[in-house]
């Protein structure tokens, strides 16, 4: 079994870095602390989220939107539930307004702290239980390169 904070504590730096939640001027494997997800999309205004370089592509906003459902689907299964994953739903979110793309920043920010503050109450770190978030990190992670590069190519 792993010790609480041998685990706790390097995932939780990780997870802020994926987040974009960390003040720090470098990274494990972001520039930055600022660099991730939540710190990309504010960088990032409503007509751009919803821009794809080909009609069949995703958006910034499918992927933040995306990156939302999984979130919520990792909480569930963290309070013992076992929904049923909609694969298609959380890819239906191409375009935003303004106050939806505002409203979309501001759930991934709140779900960050709730992610944050579940962390920090785990105690148990089996081996499905470290594989899960393990998972979220590393889809977090990928969702972060895919938007940086999607902000690149549309600017």
């Amino acid at each position: 079994m792993i010790q609480d904070n041998d685990f706790k504590m390097p995932l939780a730096t990780l997870l802020g870095e994926a987040f974009g939640a960390l003040e720090t001027d470098s990274g494990f494997f972001m520039d930055n602390g600022q660099n991730g997800l939540l710190g990309v999309l504010s960088e990032v205004d409503a007509a751009t989220a919803s821009a794809a370089s080909h009609p069949k592509n995703a958006t910034i906003a499918s992927h933040a939107a995306h990156v939302l459902y999984v979130i919520d689907l990792f909480l569930a299964h963290e309070q013992g539930e076992h929904p049923r994953a909609d694969w298609e739903a959380a890819w239906r979110e191409r375009a935003v307004t303004d106050s939806a793309w505002a409203k979309l920043r501001s759930d991934l920010h709140a779900r960050y702290a709730e992610v944050m503050r579940r962390l920090d109450r785990r105690t148990d770190w089996s081996g499905q239980a470290a594989g899960a978030w393990m998972m979220l990190l590393a889809h977090v992670s990928y969702h972060v390169g895919e938007i940086r590069q999607m902000r690149t190519a549309l600017a």
